[in-house]
């Protein structure tokens, strides 16, 4: 088994033709994927239909904000932004200063490029400080350094100046070529009197036949229009955006047909109606002079069905033929041919189903968890202190237990359906499943719960075997719109897998024969440290570590072993020191990296900053999960529970497996607390499974009795 699992074929990448070194970029800010829909169902559909589609993640290190997500995809590296933050033609005036004047006061640098940023080394500054130290600019002097030519042109202003473009090309010194005034018109019957100059910006793309050319070009119409939707009439809004989405794709059209570079529409950002209904993934398009259109496929997430905003750096650094380089933490996005016969209504059908379990996860979750919490402060009263008579409840309370214990594995059975029957039908039916499995499987008494386990086990690993399909659409999976995981085994279900790997470990010791025993323990967790090392399966480090230290544990106590508390540190630090090296091992199986894969190639090149950078932003994410998570009181309920069990009540067991099982639980537990980057989820999880097992181990002694 684990044989197959090191040997298990890894998705193999789209081939590439040679790529025309130059791009065109069309900056669609604010556009949604109810644009792409709307082209989906009224647009030119031999133009969409050649398009490599991807639904991109606009997260950025800053609470939602457009100048931030527009810094992140422009520097590869999650950012932040500063107010007023602009860019200006140089001979604009600021405040009565010429832009050209004011970006000299602020940076001591002459220009002698047409667009300015002024405040650019305070951008840098502020950047510089956040743990994901992106280094604004570093993209546009990769392009210089290329002999790759920069140009800039339109803008998203309204009353009020709002311009991206210029993000994306700039140098660090906050300059590029471009022309923002004449890429507007004056217009009295759009948004604000502007309108862009597309006939002006054509002219322009034939006039700059360089074929190392970088030229990017913001159409704003669609910002302008949102940005006055509140006052205008909803007929004469929803006719305004009709016109101008038209415009748009007679523009791509005109523009393929008259240019032979890569172009590539990207919203860098949705609008803010988009965001507050949690729709929040970005179109992504790219045309082609060869391939038929498909997907775009991520490395970084390792999905067609989305990607990340900071793999776009890295893919213009590819199709322009450049070197990547260490600042680069994404990767280049492949392209995937689809037959499909309306690939924008396809993704819009895969983006809606995420963004239906992103809208009702915070309500399915806190339900889900504020119960399990509740259950076990119930059961911990009436198996503590309930009076003698009341005895008939342990099957009852053992039902309930084993129903809770499954529901992991009915979140992964039923995912799916919640974008069918809706939030609350869906807790219904996990409620009901969970149910039933519980009264019928608590009548076999132990063997119901190790069943529980097994059948979990196989469902998990058939499903990351397979791609993660159905964890990635669980509400107990990970989100892709939250962006912290996008394939693998997420926190939530890396505490289920261990510690039901425990618990069928407490089973083998019921095997007569020592050998056959110390066999299954074997081949049980070397598939489980497998499964969660490998990088195209779980690629969970610290549930590695945390299972690598969690089989330690449990050895050493079947030793029997009477060590010094220095020897037992020393152990696990060895055992530690093992596991990483194990890891890194690990990591070199198939083609491509997984973020683990990564973070090792930047410790080999001596990057220690960047690792420390990462523990920071793990342990700052563990602190906000406990102070604002769900998790937390299920965390607290199921530890204060777990004292309680070890220091006061005892484990009154015959069978060594159980004792042994609560103890070493217990101890993972906190081993995933300390190591998983969202130990907080994993913590809680793992430890509600420890004290839930208890005491249904306690209600099957008691109905013995």
């Amino acid at each position: 088994m684990s044989l197959l699992l090191v040997m298990y074929p890894t998705p193999l990448k789209a081939n590439m033709a040679p790529e025309p070194r130059s791009q065109v970029i069309i900056l669609v800010p604010g556009m949604s994927f109810e644009e792409t829909e709307w082209y989906g169902y009224h647009g030119e559909s031999t133009l969409w239909n050649q398009a490599y589609i991807g639904a991109m993640n606009t997260k950025s290190a800053d609470l939602h904000s457009d100048v931030s997500s527009m810094v992140t995809l422009a520097t590869g590296r999650k950012s932040v932004s500063m107010s007023n933050w602009q860019s200006f033609q140089e001979t604009e005036l600021v405040n009565g200063v010429k832009a050209i004047d004011l970006h000299k006061q602020l940076t001591g640098q002459q220009s002698s490029e047409s667009i300015v940023h002024p405040r650019v080394a305070e951008l840098q500054r502020k950047n510089q400080q956040t743990l994901y130290r992106s280094d604004v600019g570093q993209f546009g002097e990769r392009l210089e350094a290329g002999n790759i030519d920069r140009y800039v042109m339109g803008t998203s202003d309204t009353a009020s100046q709002h311009r991206f473009a210029g993000i994306l090309a700039m140098n660090s010194h906050g300059t590029v070529n471009g022309d923002i005034i004449n890429s507007l018109v004056e217009d009295t019957t759009r948004p604000y009197s502007k309108r862009v100059n597309a006939s002006w910006m054509l002219k322009k793309l034939n006039q700059t036949t360089d074929s190392n050319r970088f030229m990017v070009i913001e159409w704003g119409d669609l910002y302008r229009l949102f940005s006055q939707k509140e006052q205008m009439a909803e007929e004469h809004y929803a006719n305004q955006r009709v016109m101008i989405l038209e415009e748009l794709e007679a523009f791509i059209i005109q523009l393929r047909e008259q240019i032979n570079d890569d172009i590539w529409l990207i919203s860098p950002f949705v609008h803010q109606e988009a965001y507050q209904e949690k729709q929040q993934l970005a179109p992504v398009y790219n045309w082609t002079t060869e391939g038929s259109g498909g997907q775009l496929y991520s490395e970084t997430t390792k999905r067609k069905d989305v990607l990340s905003n900071i793999d776009i750096v890295p893919t213009f650094i590819k199709r322009l033929g450049l070197p990547s380089e260490q600042h680069d933490l994404g990767f280049a996005l492949e392209r995937t041919e689809d037959t499909s016969s309306n690939r924008s209504l396809e993704a819009v059908k895969n983006v809606n189903q995420m963004v239906g379990i992103f809208q009702s996860r915070s309500f399915v979750l806190s339900t889900y968890i504020s119960c399990l919490a509740l259950l076990l402060i119930v059961t911990g009263c009436f198996t503590w202190f309930r009076p003698k008579r009341a005895l008939h409840t342990a099957f009852v309370l053992r039902s309930i237990l084993l129903s809770a214990l499954s529901s992991p594995l009915w979140l992964l059975v039923l995912a799916g359906l919640e974008t069918k029957t809706g939030a609350v039908w869906f807790l219904c039916l996990l409620f009901l499943s969970s149910t039933l499995w519980g009264i019928l499987l608590s009548k076999a008494g132990d063997v119901g719960i190790y069943i529980t386990a097994l059948l979990t086990l196989a469902v998990i690993t058939l499903d990351v075997m397979t791609g993660s399909t159905v964890m990635s659409h669980s509400y107990l999976g990970y989100d892709p719109l939250i962006g912290a995981r996008y394939y693998g085994i997420g926190n939530e279900y890396v505490g289920v897998f261990i510690i039901f790997g425990l618990l069928l470990s407490a089973w083998t010791t019921r095997v007569p024969m020592s050998r056959v025993s110390h066999l299954l323990f074997f081949i049980l967790w070397l598939g489980q440290l497998v499964i969660l090392s490998h990088p195209h399966l779980a690629a969970n480090a610290g549930g590695f570590l945390s299972a690598v230290m969690t089989i330690g544990y449990w050895l050493l106590l079947e030793c029997k072993s009477r060590m010094s508390r220095r020897s037992v540190i020393l152990t696990f630090c060895i055992t530690g020191a093992i596991a990483i090296l194990l890891l890194f091992l690990m990591q070199q199986i198939g083609p491509g990296f997984s973020h683990i894969g990564k973070a090792y190639e930047r410790l080999i090149q001596g990057d220690i900053t960047f690792i420390f950078d990462t523990i920071l932003r793990k342990l700052e994410m563990n602190l906000k999960l406990f102070k604002h998570s769900n998790w937390t009181q299920l965390l607290v309920t199921s530890y204060v529970l777990a004292a309680m069990i070890l220091w006061w009540k005892k484990l009154p067991f015959r069978e060594i497996g159980k004792k042994r099982f609560i103890k070493v639980g217990t101890v993972s537990s906190i081993f995933l607390l300390l190591i998983n980057d969202s130990g907080v989820v994993a913590a809680a999880i793992s430890m509600f499974c420890v004290v839930a097992t208890y005491f249904y181990w306690i209600q099957t002694e008691r109905e013995k009795q």
